[in-house]
């Protein structure tokens, strides 16, 4: 199945200036050299897609110096507003433009998100899907009880669901086709396309089971520190991330994310041991020879010096490693690869 991903960058970010007088929002960094598109791309590449249209207007000329026609082995195409035509209007365009037949994968140009996409792309069963994130109130929350409060929750999650900007249109659906012809320009796919999916039964939902999981949406410069706080001492992994809590000489302690699905490639350590822990999810720490553990939240095994071995998620898992701090002491022995997930 092949699958292409469109990301809507083309917009002015004026609630990030004066960051973004002198950049595109795309550009935005949120870690040194590491951009929101950039995370994006990524996530697009590591589900699958190999083919990405950038929906760009405003200041379209940094994004294309930037990534080209090929940044990570992604193939990069362009479609240019002129002048502003609306999320619908940008999408409806780059459509008409490269009639892409493929499973699209739809992005809003500020969302930063840990869920498995790949997930939500693969199963994707109806004609159109979208994300869905539960709501968190902004705010603490008090109960009152005859001018007493009683109890204090701070920003809890609401039992109501918020779009969360990423959409999956099924390869046999031509949503182009469906909208028709648009009255006005600029047209917003929230206004102008799905209430007319809702009403017909064509729009579906996804949810990560994780509610935790993050996904922030850069609208504010408030938006976009706690983003980089998120990000201080991150780096992606086609399987999730490692985030470096804290190292010494002797170690390293690391918060480690792998998505359901995805594995942690075979390697091994020359010298010093590695333990895992596991803080949520389920995952199979496999040596060549076969089970070396199975672990589920609050669970963990230490893997002995010189022992080759691959930790396979069978849930979208968070788990801390503590292991050498010497990157030389870390050997792998095996390219990654998505799929082939050994069933425990």
């Amino acid at each position: 199945m092949k699958k292409v991903g469109m990301v809507l960058c083309g917009g002015l970010g004026k609630r990030l200036r004066p960051i973004t007088d002198r950049m595109p929002k795309s550009l935005v960094e949120i870690r040194k050299g590491f951009t929101i598109l950039d995370k994006q791309l990524l996530d697009l590449k590591y589900s699958g897609v190999d083919e990405v249209i950038l929906l760009t207007g405003y200041m379209h000329e940094k994004i294309e110096e930037r990534y080209g026609s090929s940044w990570n082995g992604l193939e990069i195409l362009y479609s240019v507003e002129e002048e502003p035509l609306g999320t619908w209007g940008a999408i409806a365009k780059a459509l008409r433009e490269y009639r892409p037949k493929a499973r699209l994968v739809i992005m809003n140009g500020d969302v930063i998100t840990d869920i498995n996409l790949r997930n939500m792309v693969d199963n994707a069963s109806y004609p159109v899907t979208m994300l869905v994130v539960s709501m968190r109130s902004p705010y603490g929350i008090v109960d009152i009880n005859g001018g007493v409060i009683v109890k204090f929750v701070e920003k809890p999650v609401l039992p109501y669901y918020i779009n969360a900007g990423i959409y999956v249109v099924r390869e046999d659906f031509d949503i182009l086709d469906f909208v028709g012809t648009v009255s006005k320009l600029p047209s917003d796919i929230e206004v102008d396309v799905f209430p007319k999916l809702a009403k017909a039964g064509l729009l579906g939902s996804y949810m990560e089971p994780d509610s935790d999981v993050f996904w922030k949406s850069i609208d504010t410069v408030k938006d976009l520190e706690e983003v980089r706080r998120e990000f201080a001492n991150r780096v992606e992994k086609p399987w999730g991330y490692e985030k470096i809590i804290a190292s010494a000489d002797s170690y390293v302690y690391k918060k480690i994310l792998v998505k359901e699905g995805y594995r942690i490639p075979l390697h091994y350590h020359r010298v010093r041991e590695e333990t895992i822990h596991v803080i949520k999810g389920r995952v199979g720490v496999y040596s060549t020879d076969g089970v070396l553990a199975v672990l589920r939240r609050d669970s963990a095994y230490t893997v002995k010096p010189g022992t080759p071995h691959r930790i396979v998620a069978q849930e979208n898992t968070v788990l801390h490693e503590i292991s050498t701090p010497n990157v030389d002491d870390t050997v792998v022995l095996e390219a990654y690869e998505t799929g082939g997930v050994i069933d425990v």
